[in-house]
């Protein structure tokens, strides 16, 4: 399975789910976390490398800013190659 991690960053700073005391703010990043996993795993799936067996791993970055209201979504790709890579940006394109 396709190693997927969901990070937040609250007005420039990193923090964890756990760490945001604003209620209503925690309770959208965490629906936000698990639709972001919903959709990468859809999108991705069982993708692997057909040279290296590998698999692709994606970090997803949640900048949130409080001032504006706004995220904006930041998407890294770690893979064994670059036609793994390709694969996985064309899938999480799709």
């Amino acid at each position: 399975m396709t190693e997927i991690i969901v990070q937040f960053e609250v007005d420039d700073r990193p923090m964890t789910v756990d760490e945001i005391t604003d209620e209503y703010l925690a309770e959208m990043l965490e629906h936000t976390s698990a639709q972001i996993q919903r959709q990468v795993e859809r999108q991705v799936g069982d993708l692997t490398c057909e040279e290296h067996g590998g698999r692709p791993r994606v970090t997803v970055t949640g900048m949130y800013s409080t001032e504006a209201d706004q995220m904006e979504l930041n998407y890294h790709v770690d893979t064994c190659c670059q036609m793994l890579l390709m694969r996985t940006v064309q899938a999480l394109n799709h």
